[in-house]
């Protein structure tokens, strides 16, 4: 594995692109389950242009909390997925703001959030077989991107005591 994302850092540096390790649930894959593991394949690939993308809807299994694995990533972290563990309305599930935030902002973490929340209703049948979404979370795609945008601003602003 190494070897081929060496491989594939060189070719993305070459064309100025940066790679993403998302970590993913064990349920999902075998190969990156955490923000350590992560790290590791990083490391051992020495490639600067490789960055950690932590997902919280991932985190939720596989992390013992939203704060450390932050932390631990501190600057290698290059991308962030915001998501519930039941992948509907951002506030509604077991994200905890309240550390995922603060950890954010302690790093000084400026790089792109985004919202990632899948239904049923709008999932095609193939992508929701795959990703297993069997539930109609929402409907209601602007009033879900309205909702995760203000959520996010007030949770940014929180941390960084901005409010």
């Amino acid at each position: 594995m190494v070897s081929v994302l060496t491989d594939l850092a060189a070719e993305a540096s070459g064309k100025g692109m940066t790679l993403g390790l998302e970590i993913c649930n064990r349920y999902e894959t075998n190969v990156i389950n955490t923000a350590a593991d992560a790290l590791r394949l990083a490391d051992d690939n020495g490639a600067d242009n490789v960055l950690i993308h932590l997902d919280t809807y991932h985190m939720t299994f596989e992390e013992d909390d939203f704060f450390r694995p932050v932390l631990l990533v501190g600057d290698r972290l290059g991308y962030v997925h915001i998501g519930e563990n039941h992948r509907g309305y951002l506030g509604s599930g077991h994200l905890d703001v309240t550390t995922f935030f603060p950890a954010l902002a302690a790093i000084d973490y400026r790089g792109p959030i985004t919202f990632e929340s899948f239904s049923s209703a709008v999932v095609s049948p193939t992508l929701s077989t795959d990703l297993a979404v069997w539930r109609n979370l929402w409907n209601d795609g602007p009033a879900l991107a309205r909702h995760a945008r203000g959520f996010l601003v007030n949770a940014l602003e929180s941390s960084r005591g901005e409010a």
